[in-house]
């Protein structure tokens, strides 16, 4: 007995004619059909096959999807054919500022410093600072006899080093290249893997330093001989055309961006890890060279300078000079520095390089401007990764945003200043290299920034407290030394010009144990307190739970789980256990860190002293030593050898007035600590340093505390 109303079909009838499937009635006006591949058909400019999934339809709406945008994508997946059709409305929606001709940018200034000037780099990056900060941005052309040689012109890197690109699409085409399909073939067992990556913008193709050079100058070539074909058919007598200027290339860049009318896309390698590619500064090598290697204008050495207060912290991804391969059109999109930090940026070779510049004083407005073009950058969604999309700067600055422009040239330096936003846009094959540095004005930067990633919950890649007190100690170290035997060291009068009552650095510290002591005294004596043990740091770095912000000055930790930590200010987000069950977690007591805003703040030995003696203690506690990264190399008084009968007694008997300062200072210093080492001002006098080669004196010692007591 057969289904009512049911219908037998030939499986040799004609499929394509049914308008629904068998015994189904059409609801919709659409028809069914088979969409076949054509792979001959349905090249890409790339030589590729289209996006599986994709009709004629779609395909269409997809192009016509793209020709809306005037901006570029970085890393942005390729979208689904159901997604396309609200992208697309979405796109329609946005405001997209309109751009005048006659808009000109403000240069970013331009520095030639002498041989002097040039010697100290912190110094001098700080004494540009009133006059460059404004701009965001600055240009720095060393002296003529700064001629580094560089290493990535070596064989062994420039022929062997490979490293992967990424993709950038210009208004979301792609570049006409049948080799990619081919290396994309070789290296992968299935034919689409590597047309999926490419499509999807998630990496481009190896490539060494020599092969990239190729592949850009061919391209860009390519580009610009296509373009006088097509201006010289307009003219009856065409000409050579000469090798563009970084204006065309600009201007060329701002049609594809403002105006896209072709279809084009470019590979970019960035953020390449000089400890595995190679830098391009020498680290060692031949003794003429010598003067770049230790020279702080190598970036190796630029993030560790004595001045900067990263020399106090352990991040490579930060400290660790990062490298830049461009060809023309590949650009970087507007950014910010992680944490706020200062950028020092070197171009090896090649063509120049186009920088744009909003200044930090611009900053909130900078970003309202965006998010009002880009709503999906507000919201929940700036918490995560997503697609930024570069924005002319022209366009901008009809927003009324001032935005600076500089073109670096191969030789020279460009300075990021903490705050602010730039974007980049290369005229050819370039190889740059950056770091990042914190000299102390970057204190009230890292401070805002510390203070941001805590408020929306985003990883810090730096400790700022760990910076703070790691500076700390060598502040006072260096005041210590300065106050007993005025030595005017750079060093020294550095920190000497940063402390006091209105140094920038102890109003820092000051300000930071402020808020510690605030945050102790709000939780009261509920919790139990004890000192964090040395096992508290067999972890780099722990974090809270809630906010994932570092805890370095203090965290609270409950019995229920024991690696399970929080910040003062999410304490009741740490679990349901009962109060008492929680721990306060402390490095100092707030009664010494108030000793070391006084020894700051105020200059008082006896507070240095006291201080010492705290650290001393915390640091055995450890079983480390108290010095600081930005010790090495660095000789003390009581590290330099003394002399003894066997030199003439000369430093004993009446020396020079330098030779003995450096031994009356000791000799303070051993009497001080004495002091503060025992409550009796008549104890015992402590003996001389271990580290100390000079045999302990003591009527020298008796002498020089009747002087004092006198």
């Amino acid at each position: 007995m057969g289904i009512e109303g049911g219908h037998t079909y030939s499986k040799s009838g004609n499929m394509d004619k049914l308008s629904t499937p068998p015994g189904f009635v059409s609801q919709t006006s659409f028809v069914l059909r088979n969409v076949h591949r054509d792979r001959e058909s349905s090249r890409s400019v790339l030589g590729q096959d289209q996006i599986t999934g994709f009709g004629t339809d779609d395909a269409d709406s997809f192009k016509m999807f793209l020709t809306n945008r005037p901006w570029i994508l970085h890393n942005h997946t390729t979208p689904s054919s159901e997604a396309l059709k609200p992208m697309k409305s979405e796109v329609r929606a946005r405001r997209v500022p309109k751009v005048s001709k006659n808009v000109v940018l403000e240069e970013a200034p331009v520095f030639n410093p002498t041989e002097e000037e040039f010697s100290d780099t912190l110094s001098y990056i700080a004494s540009l600072r009133d006059k460059a900060e404004p701009y965001g941005i600055c240009c720095v052309v060393p002296p003529p006899s700064w001629k580094p040689p560089c290493l990535l012109e070596e064989k062994k890197i420039w022929e062997a080093s490979k490293f992967v690109t990424q993709v950038q699409l210009v208004d979301g085409f792609h570049i006409e290249d049948p080799n990619i399909k081919k290396e994309a073939d070789a290296d992968s067992d299935d034919d689409t893997s590597e047309t999926i990556k490419f499509y999807r913008m998630e990496r481009g193709f190896m490539h060494t330093l020599e092969s990239f050079k190729n592949f850009a100058d061919s391209r860009k070539k390519e580009h610009f001989s296509l373009k006088d074909e097509v201006l010289s058919s307009k003219d009856s007598s065409p000409s050579l055309k000469p090798e563009p200027t970084t204006e065309d290339i600009e201007k060329e860049y701002r049609q594809l961006v403002e105006n896209p009318l072709v279809e084009i896309g470019v590979l970019y390698g960035n953020d390449l890890d000089t400890t595995k590619f190679g830098s391009g500064f020498p680290l060692s090598g031949p003794s003429e060279s010598c003067n770049y290697k230790t020279s702080g204008w190598n970036l190796n050495n630029t993030a560790k300078l004595p001045g900067s207060l990263l020399s106090f912290e352990d991040c490579e991804s930060i400290c660790v000079p990062r490298l830049s391969v461009g060809m023309c059109f590949s650009s970087q999109l507007w950014k910010s520095e992680k944490e706020r930090l200062y950028s020092l940026c070197y171009m090896h070779m090649g063509a120049p390089r186009v920088w744009y510049s909003v200044a930090g004083c611009h900053r909130s407005k900078f970003m309202s401007t965006m998010k009002s073009l880009f709503p999906e950058m507000s919201g929940e969604q700036s918490k995560v990764s997503h697609p930024v999309m570069i924005m002319s700067p022209y366009a901008l600055s009809m927003e009324g945003i001032p935005v600076t422009r500089c073109v670096q040239n191969p030789g020279q330096y460009v300075i990021t200043f903490p705050g602010s936003h730039y974007s980049t846009v290369d005229c050819g094959f370039n190889c740059l290299e950056k770091v990042n540095f914190a000299p102390l004005d970057w204190l009230p930067h890292g401070d805002v920034s510390a203070q941001q990633n805590q408020d929306k919950s985003r990883k810090s890649l730096i400790s700022y407290d760990k910076l703070l007190l790691g500076a700390a100690r060598e502040a006072v170290k260096s005041l210590k030394e300065y106050l007993l035997s005025k030595k005017k060291t750079a060093d020294n009068m550095r920190w000497y010009n940063s402390c006091g009552k209105e140094g920038i650095f102890s109003d820092m510290v000051k300000s930071r144990v402020k808020q510690e002591k605030r945050r102790r005294e709000f939780l009261g004596n509920s919790l139990k307190s004890q000192r964090m043990d040395k096992s508290y740091d067999d972890v780099s770095k722990r974090e809270c739970c809630i906010c994932i912000a570092h805890l370095y000055l203090s965290a609270v930790q409950c019995s229920c789980s024991a690696d399970r930590y929080s910040c003062l200010s999410h304490v009741k987000k740490l679990c349901a256990c009962p109060w008492d069950s929680k721990s306060l977690l402390y490095r100092y007591t707030t009664d010494e860190l108030d000793i070391l805003v006084e020894a700051l703040e105020q200059h008082k030995l006896s507070a240095m002293f006291r201080w010492g003696n705290v650290d001393r203690n915390y640091c055995a506690s450890r079983g480390i030593t108290s010095s600081q990264p930005g010790d090495a190399g660095k000789k003390t008084d009581e590290d330099m050898p003394c002399n003894n009968n066997n030199n003439s007694g000369k430093d004993v008997e009446g020396g020079t007035k330098e030779q003995m300062k450096p031994r009356k200072a000791r000799l303070i210093m051993e009497i001080m600590n004495a002091k503060e080492g025992n409550d009796d001002e008549k104890g015992p006098v402590k003996p001389c340093s271990k580290k100390s080669t000079r045999p302990c004196d003591s009527s020298a010692v008796h002498t020089a505390k009747k002087q004092k007591q006198g």
